[in-house]
């Protein structure tokens, strides 16, 4: 039974660094970067009906720190912003679009590790994204502030034990986005066990990441600056080839 698991463990390693899983989480991270974009533009849209937030003035400041070319830029986000109604609405279907077309993309990349297709139905695909998105905000903030409370009137003693538990929040929410691709191919106890691995996988390479960057904000600013955005795209492709990889691992236990 270890036996089996330690291969089940080393094969998919073997896939995540020397495989094809990181040309799918090359694509799956790609994807993901327009998800992002998209919901960036959709937040900037909201907070425009922020009254605490006044965009002429933030606009203002930001013309005068940019080159003079800038400001052309700047005047056409203006204009964009006086149509933020029409701007909110169609950002959010474009937002909407691309998280149902990664999701889609998502489980391309699982069907492409399995060696089998992954049959979803496109009407509870668009259900389900901004049920989990909205299940994952609500628990994940419900979940902090629980623990916040707790940390507060347990012993400090106990304090070091809870925060090792805060990881733990997320496997519900893993163990739930692989049950919706994998319901009809694994186990729940292996859809678990797969769950348990991404989310080892996951805190393992925040430790890293997280040493990484206090040793490079150490040695100079600078760096930590230059290096943020190369750093974060590292991070999500090898997030997602983590992600493909526990896959690999619940298949070779098949």
């Amino acid at each position: 039974m270890v036996k089996s698991r330690l291969l089940a463990l080393f094969y998919s390693l073997k896939e995540i660094f020397l495989g094809d899983v990181s040309l799918y989480a090359s694509a799956l991270t790609l994807r993901f970067l327009l998800v992002i974009s998209s919901l960036l533009l959709f937040l900037g849209f909201l907070a425009s009906f922020f009254p605490f937030l006044n965009q002429e003035k933030i606009m203002q400041v930001i013309s005068q720190l940019t080159p003079t070319y800038g400001k052309v830029f700047i005047n056409k986000l203006l204009k964009i912003y006086k149509h933020r109604e029409i701007g909110s609405v169609f950002s959010f279907f474009i937002s909407y679009f691309f998280l149902v077309s990664y999701a889609k993309a998502f489980a391309k990349a699982i069907s492409l590790v399995l060696k089998e297709d992954i049959k979803l139905k496109e009407t509870l695909l668009w259900v389900f994204i901004p049920v989990y998105l909205l299940g994952f905000s609500f628990f994940i903030l419900v979940g902090s502030a629980t623990l916040s409370l707790l940390q507060s009137f347990i012993p400090k003693s106990l304090s070091f034990a809870l925060g090792l538990s805060k990881p733990l929040l997320f496997l519900p929410l893993i163990y739930l986005m692989y049950w919706f691709f994998l319901r009809n191919t694994l186990k729940p106890l292996r859809i678990l066990e797969t769950s348990m691995l991404f989310l080892v996988f996951l805190m393992l390479l925040n430790f890293v990441f997280g040493k990484f960057f206090i040793k490079l904000i150490s040695l100079n600013p600078l760096y930590a600056v230059l290096g943020s955005l190369l750093s974060f795209l590292v991070w999500l492709e090898l997030t997602f080839s983590f992600l493909l990889g526990a896959v690999v691992y619940a298949k070779k236990l098949r």
